[in-house]
């Protein structure tokens, strides 16, 4: 599996957002792997295609059959590749139930497949653990289970901190980015939210921090996604379903949860907001070039302005962060103005999450 990941120059798998069968995913992939079958071998084979023009017919390897015959082994080759990727890709995407509904321990499944060291399993059980948090066909029963252990041992308990660790980790990581991204603020002021400094150039470069949240966005995005439908959706599961008051009486808690999603909620909104003003980065040394020759080019005018990049990733995931928020908010209410008071929050102030909240409650975001 690694070795095709890296042949295909992906560092991660491309879930869908709706599961549909595996023949209707393929199907939809037709179109462009043949578009990339005869357009890559093609352009492979176009400078040797004119060369053989300026050769003699008697040459053995200046004949245009020999580029033809060429060609079309390129575009068989190319295309068996691309449709053995494509159909691997779709087999290891899809849901992997975890176990049945009927068994008489859903959860032992769950909580050793998040133990493996295999991230392609821990996908899988989070993919699974989010349609079974939010009430999929067929896992009533599971999900009831989770809620069934007085102790929370073999359910709430486990699920919920592996969540919760995940979101706080990325909370960490897009956190430590911002004072980068907001530029430099005088001592003794705080974090000035609207202060980016460029450089005389008009645009500054990515910092290292920079580049490892984009690599967050990027390659943990689905699993952040799962992550926040999972703890969501057990918690305004528990509404109904938390006999034993274990999301009151047990760690994590309600206020954990809701310190936790409102946090993700807050740094996804500021470093959105700030992202614009980050110069994009090309991958290759080409696009750096230009890159270097273009700032250069405009740094005389008094207009120059950095290359704005906008990560579809990070509005993707604010929107999801925010649907996950609402699921909470509208579950329990005007209750939630108490528990965060008394919580403390994970970045900025406590006044600043008691606004958002609020905006939650009036239904503003």
């Amino acid at each position: 599996m690694c070795s095709f990941l890296f042949c295909r120059a992906k560092n991660v798998l491309s879930f869908p957002v709706i599961q549909r069968h595996r023949y209707f995913r393929i199907k939809q992939r037709m179109r462009a792997l043949v578009k990339s079958s005869l357009l890559l071998p093609s352009t492979a084979l176009l400078p040797a295609l004119l060369i053989t023009t300026l050769l003699t017919p008697t040459h053995p390897w200046g004949s245009i059959k020999a580029v033809l015959a060429a060609w079309r082994a390129a575009v068989l080759c190319v295309y068996c590749w691309s449709a053995g990727a494509h159909v691997l890709e779709v087999v290891f995407t899809e849901r992997v139930a975890m176990a049945n509904d009927d068994d008489p321990q859903p959860t032992a499944t769950l909580i050793s497949a998040m133990k493996h060291t295999d991230p392609i399993v821990q996908d899988w059980c989070l993919m699974d653990l989010a349609a079974v948090a939010e009430g999929a066909a067929g896992c009533r029963n599971r999900r009831a289970a989770l809620f069934a252990d007085e102790t929370g041992a073999s359910g709430w308990t486990p699920l919920a901190t592996y969540c919760l660790v995940e979101l706080t980790q990325f909370v960490q990581v897009m956190s430590s980015a911002l004072p980068s991204v907001l530029g430099t603020a005088s001592s003794g002021n705080g974090m000035k939210w609207n202060s980016l400094q460029l450089t005389t150039t008009g645009a500054r470069s990515a910092s290292r921090q920079q580049d490892l949240a984009m690599w967050h966005l990027q390659a943990r995005y689905t699993r952040l996604c799962w992550a926040m439908r999972v703890i969501s959706g057990l918690t305004a599961a528990a509404m109904k379903q938390d006999t034993y008051g274990l999301l009151q009486l047990s760690s994590p808690n309600l206020s954990d949860v809701l310190a936790v999603q409102l946090a993700v909620v807050m740094v996804l909104q500021a470093f959105l907001k700030h992202t614009s003003s980050i110069p994009s980065k090309p991958r290759n040394r080409l696009g750096r070039l230009i890159q270097r020759i273009t700032l250069r080019s405009s740094s005389s005018s008094s207009s120059a302005a950095p290359q704005q990049h906008v990560d579809t990733a990070t509005c993707a995931l604010l929107d999801t962060a925010k649907t996950c928020t609402y699921r909470i908010t509208n579950t329990y209410g005007e209750v939630l103005s108490s528990v965060v008071a008394k919580s403390r929050p994970l970045i900025g102030t406590s006044t600043e999450s008691q606004t958002l909240l609020a905006s939650f409650l009036a239904h503003r975001e």
